[in-house]
């Protein structure tokens, strides 16, 4: 995970100060650690808020808590967690709009989400689809209709080349 994107989900954790609450459950969807004992979730900057961190994934790996049984699949009930994050995750999705849309259906009425995905570079891994405009994560909530927008950027001042070539969008949502 390129250092901006940790510094990013620490600036959406500092915007929503204390409406996030102690001792809630917390999603990381696409948060597999691609080697053992190298942490690819934002469980470190959650652990003071998190009851539970889960981990969904659809390949499986030491640190995932909850396979998905498919590429739009939770394995929980209906409005489950309080907090959902992603990072680095929905540009490697086919139909990002299903996958977010099956997020929502996971996040409790109330709670908040939390993407991180890049807006541009290179390709890179087996499946690359997606980079995310201004405008992606805004047509996302709006096709999902109950994510409403609390925040919304896109990150063009890393100060590091590893981070800078993304320019990471972060889109912070609630569910209504």
């Amino acid at each position: 995970m390129h250092p901006s994107s940790m510094e990013n989900m620490k600036r959406a954790k500092d915007l929503l100060g204390n409406r996030i609450e102690e001792g809630i459950e917390i999603l990381d969807v696409g948060g597999r650690a691609l080697v053992k004992d190298r942490e690819r979730s934002y469980r470190v900057l959650w652990e003071d808020k998190a009851k539970e961190y889960y981990v969904a994934d659809l390949l499986d790996g030491h640190n995932v808590t909850h396979p998905m049984p498919g590429p739009y699949e939770l394995p929980f009930p209906n409005e489950a967690v309080d907090l959902i994050v992603s990072g680095q995750t929905l540009e490697h999705v086919k139909n990002p709009f299903r996958l977010v849309a099956e997020m929502n259906r996971v996040l409790k009425t109330g709670g908040f989400m939390i993407l991180i995905a890049p807006s541009q570079g290179k390709y890179h891994d087996s499946i690359d689809c997606w980079r995310f405009m201004d405008d992606a994560f805004r047509a996302v909530a709006e096709d999902v209709g109950n994510l409403s927008v609390v925040a919304d950027w896109v990150d063009r001042s890393a100060p590091d080349e590893r981070s800078a070539r993304w320019a990471d969008h972060v889109f912070v949502g609630e569910r209504v």
